[in-house]
């Protein structure tokens, strides 16, 4: 299938110099929401704004098809517009706009302050939703940040290779759909989480650090201009219900880039409010992951509560055209609580998971900021007391799930409703322990989530009606698999220091090691009944570089303790700290011995992002998943997935 977007789209897109800059040449500036070349459902929801740069006082026009469309905010002739507005601009604006006419419409707006009147045009297309769907569930597995060189390197120590056949393939290997996406963002060719992940689930591009909202002047991030998820588009066309399940902080850009609208993806209070006070708009009975700190009240240990931010007095026509509350400034919030009271079960271990059964909603918060690694939660089942046994108690999280448990648990609770679902999965340390370039833990990551994988296909193959799509918001690190260790453990442990070689004419011994080609073999792990290796250091282990890296010591030898998380509560961030974990990459116990390698990335601290495409893998019982084969853009994957719900009529 191609790519759904009209030539006349295309067209008009590459008219535009710059989605998001004004487009008139004269004072004084004027901008449109939606900018040029968005793209909505026949029938979804998105608002529209008109905002000016001048001298006020201010007044704006806006027509659609030649048609004016009044306002649902914005004083004429003003200084304070919409009242909020940034000091200096003008805002004027049209919430919850609807329109189910397919094909482009053309965008007309003027600005007007005291010096003159600008006007602008922009473009968007409504795509029709016609027709009876195949699928009446949608499981996407993101695998944050995994790109192709992810997926080889956890096939090969998961199942190993002989004579250039591999001895296994990944769950996700085996699905019958392979595709590629590329991952672009509304304002970058490399993106964050917030855009990569929304673009999947809204059908339009948003802009780096923002998640479901337009860019715009406002006081607020949770007051910018709104897009309707795919969640929220099927809980109220449908009556489907959501499922939100990440290893990390669940207030981190991937989890709320499908129920959360703000222009500040690490507004993490006001985003967890948003989870429970949207609820009943987005389908939401399934929250689970990190970041119970947000949860707590801020008298209570580990809470980040406070007031910086959250949000409060949505503006009113918000709430009036989106169907919610106005907020609260709420940092003595017991949210857990009031999760419980709007019906939620609440669990925080991965025991009381296993005896919660299927209730009718779920919440579950295993930790205080992220969830630990697989390999670290492995550690501490296999031998609690040994040191890399300590490292979740360490966390204060000594029970935590397992991704695959959590998935399992979560399809149970949703595919108690008729009217279907969507669910999200993520397998966030991928990313994360690549931003670290620590190459076990985040190949650890990639089998855990891969665990999940095999549980959304199981639930798939059993049930015509649902598609399972394995994606990533974008590759992290420029990881590959660059050889594999000659000369065994015991002899690089035995090298002396590489730490002061810094002469380009002498070659550190810990490179030397660097088996490529013909040396690099093929290396056998051993596989431990619950699916991960003895250990990651065997005598001739894969060997990762990072060609988006930051300043690292490498020694090639696994990492006793994983770098400390950011999204944590300070007085556990200070406990770690004090306990010898360190807070940078190049911090770590290999600064003694390893050999130093400059990273080529903006600052020393983590690997970055590339803008790499990424891969989707499609799995279902009919023809869904022939749809997602070839190239397409991320936005592409959620008109495809629309068309798999709502029928063949969309295109």
């Amino acid at each position: 299938m191609k790519p759904a977007v009209s030539r006349a789209l295309q067209g008009a897109a590459l008219s535009a110099l710059c989605l998001v800059a004004p487009f008139a040449s004269a004072k004084p500036t004027i901008q449109i929401t939606p900018p040029t070349g968005a793209r909505f459902l026949s029938g979804q929801r998105f608002d529209l704004r008109v905002e000016g740069k001048g001298t006020g006082p201010f007044s704006a026009t806006l027509k659609i098809d030649g048609l004016a469309v009044p306002f649902s905010s914005g004083v004429q002739n003003s200084l304070e517009t919409d009242g909020v507005t940034t000091a200096g601009f003008g805002g004027f604006n049209r919430r919850g706009y609807i329109n189910i006419e397919p094909g482009v419409h053309k965008i007309t707006a003027t600005f007007k302050d005291a010096t003159g009147t600008s006007t602008a045009t922009s473009q968007f297309e409504i795509v029709d939703v016609g027709g009876a769907g195949q699928v009446k569930n949608v499981i996407i597995m993101l695998g944050d940040g995994m790109g192709l060189s992810h997926r080889t390197a956890a096939r090969l120590v998961r199942y190993g290779s002989t004579a250039g056949q591999p001895n296994g393939y990944l769950a996700m290997d085996k699905f019958p759909g392979t595709g590629l996406v590329t991952t672009a963002s509304l304002n970058s060719v490399i993106t964050d989480s917030a855009p990569g992940m929304a673009g999947y689930v809204s059908g339009t591009h948003t802009q780096n650090g923002q998640e479901g909202v337009y860019p715009a002047n406002m006081t607020n991030p949770f007051y910018y201009p709104r897009v309707e998820y795919l969640a929220e588009f099927m809980a109220r066309q449908r009556g489907a219900s959501l499922g939100i399940v990440s290893t990390a902080d669940v207030e981190d850009a991937t989890p709320a880039a499908n129920a959360v609208h703000t222009g500040n993806r690490g507004a993490g209070q006001g985003i967890v409010d948003q989870y429970l006070d949207e609820s009943a708009r987005t389908g939401l009975r399934v929250l689970m992951g990190g970041g119970r700190r947000w949860f707590l009240p801020s008298s209570e240990f580990g809470s980040s509560r406070g007031s910086g931010n959250d949000y409060a007095s949505l503006p009113a026509d918000v709430q009036a055209a989106w169907g919610v509350g106005p907020g609260a400034i709420d940092g003595a919030r017991n949210l857990i609580g009031d999760f419980q009271a709007a019906g939620f079960t609440y669990v925080e271990t991965a025991t009381e998971l296993s005896g919660a059964g299927a209730p009718n909603k779920l919440l579950g918060l295993f930790g205080y900021g992220n969830m630990n690694v697989a390999i670290d939660k492995i550690a501490h089942r296999r031998d609690a007391g040994s040191d890399a046994g300590q490292i979740v108690e360490d966390y204060h999280a000594p029970d935590q799930p397992m991704l695959d448990e959590m998935t399992n648990t979560a399809i149970k609770v949703l595919q108690k409703n008729k009217n279907g679902f969507v669910l999200m999965v993520e397998g966030a340390h991928i990313d994360k322990q690549a931003h670290f370039m620590d190459a076990d833990r985040s190949i650890g990551e990639v089998i855990e989530f891969d665990e999940a994988v095999a549980v959304a296909q199981k639930f798939a193959q059993t049930k015509g009606d649902t598609l399972v799509l394995v994606l990533s918001d974008h590759e992290c690190s420029g990881f590959s698999v660059i050889g594999a260790l000659t000369g065994g453990i015991a002899n690089l442990e035995n090298l002396p220091s590489d730490a002061g070689v810094t002469d380009p004419a002498t070659q550190p011994g810990r490179q030397k090691v660097v088996g490529v080609y013909d040396s690099a073999g093929f290396p056998q792990y051993t596989i431990e009944p619950d699916g991960f290796p003895q250990t990651f250091d065997i005598d001739n282990k894969i060997l990762i570089g990072f060609g988006g890296s930051g300043d690292r010591f490498e020694g090639w030898l696994g990492k006793p303790h994983p770098v400390i998380d950011s999204l944590l509560p300070n007085s556990i961030k200070a406990e770690l700290a004090g306990a010898g974990y360190v807070a940078q990459p190049y911090q770590r116990e290999e600064s003694a011995f390893g050999f130093f390698l400059r990273g080529q990335a903006v600052g020393r601290d983590q690997a970055v992002h590339t803008g790499s495409d990424i891969p989707v893998s499609a799995y279902s019982k009919n023809e869904a998943w022939r749809d997602f084969v070839g190239v397409q853009t991320n936005t592409d994957i959620f008109f495809k997935i629309s068309q798999a719900v709502f029928g063949p009529g969309l295109f």
